[in-house]
């Protein structure tokens, strides 16, 4: 068998092995450099999702393919509060060069040692023909590898990766589907003469009311216990209902129910009454991004929200 042979044979051989699922498990820590020499830590992505895309070679039909495909959406992945990395042994001239040349946004990483690919099991071919295998793994903002692509199509598969973000930021906004326990669906949880009440039954004690004015006047005293905060809603979360905005004049507040523990009708709209307390908000660019593209409008990187554990919205 000639050189070339054999090259194709261990091609072929290493594509069609698929190595045991990551899925689940910690992601594996990593300090590679990218193509202009700056360091990227696994740790320098915490709080935010990440996409780990390996590849073979830059430049390759394949992964020319994927890499634009990658930069078409790359606003997409960044309002979701998401970043991608893209992994190969190429080294640092080549990734330049590969960016240059289709204009791409995201970073580079230079693993010509394999140490991330050796660690992430996509390491293959032999000595004299090493490269790093089509597999891609989206890492939540724990740090935990929750979808491995052991099989990568470079023509669809960011649209799957799109689609798994969206299904698992569903899933992960604290446990909203476990903890809602009917599946993103709108629950009413007790029924008012002149209003609906969503989440926990609504608190029939001598519970003090306050205009959501008065509120956000002096936030420090509404943070350490529950209240009744008044105001119109303005705006609901279009994606399931799960978030709104409470205003009051020209205050406003973004409320989040209890973890996405519950969720209200995407059509709300007038006076509502939320029962919870408040809690200063900082946030990232990327978390503020993606907020705004679910429809919250412009956001500080620190404010106060209502944490709700019941709303009662006026028929």
């Amino acid at each position: 068998m000639n050189k070339k042979s054999l090259i194709t044979v261990l091609l072929l051989v290493n594509f069609m092995a698929v190595a045991d699922s990551m899925q689940g498990q910690p992601a594996p820590v990593f300090n590679l450099k990218d193509q202009n020499g700056q360091s990227h830590q696994l740790a320098d992505y915490k709080g935010q999702w990440l996409v780990l895309y390996f590849y073979p070679k830059d430049g390759t039909s394949g992964c020319t393919v994927e890499a634009n495909a990658f930069k078409d959406n790359y606003d997409k992945l960044k309002a979701m509060n998401t970043e991608v990395l893209g992994i190969s042994l190429d080294d640092a001239e080549s990734h330049r060069k590969f960016i240059a040349e289709h204009d791409l946004p995201f970073n580079l990483l230079v693993d010509s040692d394999k140490v991330m690919s050796r660690a992430y099991g996509v390491d293959g071919g032999a000595a004299f023909f090493s490269y790093a295998k089509r597999q891609t793994f989206i890492v939540n903002p724990e740090g935990v590898i929750v979808k491995h692509f052991e099989a990568v199509d470079p023509d669809t598969h960011v649209d799957e990766v799109l689609k798994a973000l969206n299904t698992l930021q569903t899933e992960n906004n604290d446990g909203s589907q476990d903890k809602a326990g009917h599946d993103g669906q709108v629950v009413i949880a007790e029924e008012l003469e002149d209003a609906l009440v969503y989440g926990d039954a609504w608190p029939h004690d001598e519970t003090h009311e306050y205009n959501l004015n008065r509120v956000l006047a002096s936030p420090e005293r509404y943070e350490n216990n529950n209240f009744v905060i008044s105001g119109r809603i303005t705006r609901v979360c279009q994606t399931m209902g799960c978030w709104m905005v409470l205003s009051d004049g020209d205050d406003f507040a973004r409320v989040d129910f209890n973890q996405h523990s519950f969720f209200i009708p995407k059509d709300s709209q007038g006076q509502a009454q939320v029962f919870g307390h408040l809690k200063m908000i900082k946030d990232s660019a990327e978390k503020r991004a993606h907020l705004t593209a679910e429809g919250a409008g412009e956001l500080a990187p620190e404010r106060y929200e209502i944490i709700a554990y019941s709303v009662k919205v006026n028929k």
